[in-house]
């Protein structure tokens, strides 16, 4: 008898770990997730559910994919590109977590204000403030130092290079290095107003989410430094700054007055987030989350 070749189907073999980390984060490590719990998606035996996880069965039928993104309560384009190999385990995994938080809300904020009036100690240099003064997002300022780094390098057209922005300051080095074993690396160097931060990110180029990420970095590296705009947003708890990071970043990559000019260009008859996120160079995720920021604060 014929030995079927492991991982003959590695993107098949992709999904596999995607759906039993979604299930995991789903669970949020309240329950031990197990390998037939992800073949149970499809009602596989242990058998199919062994095939699958090695790669021995290929998993890309739409009616397949789909009845799992109903499972995960996904979009199932995200299943579709796993499958076709167009992006990996991390940017999928990534792209199911979301862009992460945007405001402070819900149980979090209970939980920071339970925190703050146990331990105020815990803000030592802050002590004097209130819960409202200390765990501002100041969003308008966010944005206006998106839009004073978009006005210093002159970007009037989607989609916006990082590689141009970090240009902008001789502290910030970004290159491409192909020989990573990961997706991208922070080096800082020093404090201040002369500290430097170089970015290595794998190519051969910046994946949607990697572009996110590094925009993220841009913003906290100054603002650790007080370096130009960063200066204002200085000794902020990392809650806040971790929240407004998000909020530059999504406004860097996807500026307000370049996403009105794009949505009156959009063919109004496909994919409205599809088209925008080709646009920017931006995941679906990304746009859809963005879209939702914008049409809250319109800017």
């Amino acid at each position: 008898m014929k030995k079927t070749a492991e991982n003959r189907y590695p993107h098949s073999a992709t999904l596999f770990k995607f759906c039993k980390e979604a299930l995991e984060i789903r669970y949020e490590g309240n329950v031990k997730v197990i390998d037939q719990d992800v073949g149970s998606i499809l009602g596989y035996d242990p058998a199919d559910c062994s095939h699958w996880k090695k790669g021995k069965k290929n998993i890309h039928a739409l009616a397949t994919l789909r009845s799992i993104a109903d499972h995960l309560n996904l979009d199932e384009r995200l299943l579709i590109e796993i499958a076709a190999g167009k992006i990996g385990l991390e940017e999928a995994i990534f792209e199911y977590r979301g862009y992460g938080s945007f405001a402070l809300d819900g149980q979090h904020l209970e939980n920071l204000k339970k925190d703050f009036f146990k331990n105020p100690g815990k803000w030592k240099k802050d002590s004097l403030k209130s819960f409202e003064e200390l765990f501002d997002i100041d969003r308008n300022k966010v944005v206006e130092a998106s839009e004073q780094v978009l006005q210093s390098g002159h970007f009037e057209e989607a989609p916006i290079y990082i590689p141009e922005v970090y240009q902008l300051y001789p502290n910030l080095v970004l290159e491409k290095n192909e020989s990573l074993d990961i997706s991208y690396k922070c080096i800082r160097e020093g404090e201040g107003k002369t500290a430097k931060l170089l970015i290595q990110y794998k190519g051969p180029e910046m994946r949607p989410y990697i572009r996110f990420l590094v925009a993220k970095e841009f913003f906290k590296f100054l603002s650790a430094n007080k370096i130009d705009f960063g200066e204002q947003f200085w000794g902020a708890p990392q809650e806040v700054q971790e929240i407004q990071a998000n909020i530059f970043a999504g406004n860097l990559l996807i500026p307000g007055s370049l996403l009105r000019k794009e949505v009156e260009r959009v063919d109004s008859s496909i994919d409205l987030v599809m088209q925008l996120a080709e646009t920017f160079w931006v995941s679906k995720a990304s746009m859809n989350q963005r879209l939702r920021d914008y049409l809250e604060f319109l800017n």
